[in-house]
């Protein structure tokens, strides 16, 4: 929020003969040991009704407390040291407020969708990053999933996975951008089933642990107030393929929570497999391991 101020302002008069020197009920001088006095004996009276110690007529005055905000219960956040990387902000990938910290990388077909930015591998035939903007007012919209998954029709075939690369591969579509932080925009849900925001998924995770950590991001959105979310795939030098496009399969899912007005992030790293812990904590990863292990800038300055 901006506030404006009227540059003409207020300015107050004073006289030469001001309050603290001239009575003018009397037009004459003040006594002002006279003044002094009285107001000492105002400042310890007052103290001695706050201290309880009034009696007779005289009210009791309660102090008042401050009550001190609540401490934050999403746990292991940790202050993120941002990188001046300008390399990272170019006219080409444009699409705010999604990048307000970067684009990832720039070796990817890039997409601005409406809610959210996707840097897509037309190799891979999967998202290598997701950026979302995810703030308390636009979470527990009405608009129920759409289930309607397609190929994007904004990817050229050879470079997008097809329905038929799924069919029958053992995997789920897993979506990167979850389809439970679009419920305020029809057209974001829709586009949140496009295969450019779906990667090969072990269903035991996408069910489970995964969906429980979407879960979370979403109750520390509402307790923050306002998070950027970057999720995406990990891959291995050598990895298995599904379809005929073919379509490559990740041996890892990461996801990075950064918290911009307090500068705090928190990252993780789940195996593509049937999860071995209950425990979220079992998979926190710091974010400059996940840059390493993606190769890309996640958050970034000019």
């Amino acid at each position: 929020m901006h506030l404006i101020v009227d540059e003409r302002g207020y300015q107050m008069a004073r006289s030469e003969s001001s309050f603290w020197d001239y009575e003018p009920s009397l037009g004459k001088p003040i006594d002002m040991t006279q003044m002094l006095r009285a107001v000492v004996a105002l400042i310890a009276v007052s103290l001695a009704g706050c201290a309880g110690g009034s009696s007779g007529n005289t009210s009791s005055v309660t102090p008042i407390v401050s009550t001190p905000s609540p401490p934050l219960v999403s746990t292991g956040f940790a202050p993120l040291p941002l990188r001046v990387r300008p390399e990272q902000f170019s006219d080409g990938h444009f699409c705010p407020p999604y990048l307000d910290y970067g684009s990832p990388s720039r070796d990817v077909d890039f997409l601005c969708r409406t809610g959210f930015a996707v840097g897509h591998d037309p190799d891979a035939r999967t998202p290598r990053w997701v950026i979302e903007r995810l703030r308390a007012g636009t979470l527990n919209g009405g608009v129920e999933r759409t289930d309607d998954f397609r190929a994007d029709p904004d990817l050229k075939p050879g470079r997008r996975a097809e329905l038929s690369d799924y069919v029958g591969s053992g995997f789920d579509r897993g979506h990167m951008a979850a389809a439970g932080n679009l419920t305020w925009s029809l057209q974001a849900m829709v586009e949140s089933f496009y295969l450019s925001n779906i990667a090969p998924q072990n269903p035991s995770l996408n069910r489970g642990a995964w969906a429980r950590l979407e879960e979370d991001v979403r109750q520390w959105v509402l307790e923050r107030g306002d998070l950027v979310v970057i999720t995406g795939p990990v891959f291995g030098s050598q990895g298995a393929v599904i379809g005929q496009s073919p379509v490559r399969v990740p041996i890892a899912f990461y996801k990075v929570i950064f918290d911009p007005f307090r500068r705090e992030g928190v990252g993780f790293v789940y195996p593509n497999a049937p999860p071995t812990s209950n425990s979220r904590v079992d998979y926190q990863v710091p974010i400059e391991q996940i840059e390493r292990t993606t190769g890309l800038a996640l958050i970034s300055i000019r």
